[in-house]
């Protein structure tokens, strides 16, 4: 019998993947996995189960969620265009994110190149607060405004 037709038990490819069988199970039930056969009561998956996998983990660590992983992949497998949208969507997520994680960077950075000794005290520091204060306080304000201060001394 062929390699590609060879069937995979779910502990082979929980050691293939790196994921506990319980993980493949939850796959499973999110609709992203199917067993190909059942045999005494294990489940048996094709060769190219491990590489759905891979897939499935290559859109978790891009931030996608299993459901829409599931809306992604139904719409590849049906050669549809719908996974373009969610694909934007995502990005610009992905943009929000970045953005809000350098700007965390950035205050983590002051916060370790900061003259005053007490935090609350720089003007810097304060500033950000404030501006941080003001994004927050309702429509109209930006939220992704880069608030945070440079790390320059002030005293």
């Amino acid at each position: 019998m062929s390699d590609s037709f060879r069937l995979i038990a779910i502990g082979e490819l929980a050691r293939r993947t790196g994921l506990a069988s319980s993980a493949l199970r939850y796959y499973e039930r999110a609709g992203l996995l199917l067993p190909t056969a059942r045999t005494g009561g294990r489940r048996h998956y094709g060769s190219s189960s491990a590489e759905r996998v891979a897939l499935i983990q290559l859109c978790q660590d891009a931030g996608f969620t299993l459901r829409e992983i599931r809306a992604l992949v139904t719409a590849w497998s049906q050669r549809s265009r719908l996974w373009g949208p969610l694909a934007k969507a995502k990005l610009r997520e992905l943009d929000t994110r970045i953005a809000q994680a350098e700007r965390a960077k950035t205050l983590v950075q002051h916060v370790l190149a900061c003259p005053h000794r007490n935090l609350v005290t720089c003007p810097n520091f304060r500033a950000t607060l404030k501006a941080h204060l003001d994004s927050r306080g309702g429509p109209g304000h930006a939220a992704d405004v880069k608030t945070v201060p440079r790390s320059r001394v002030t005293r």
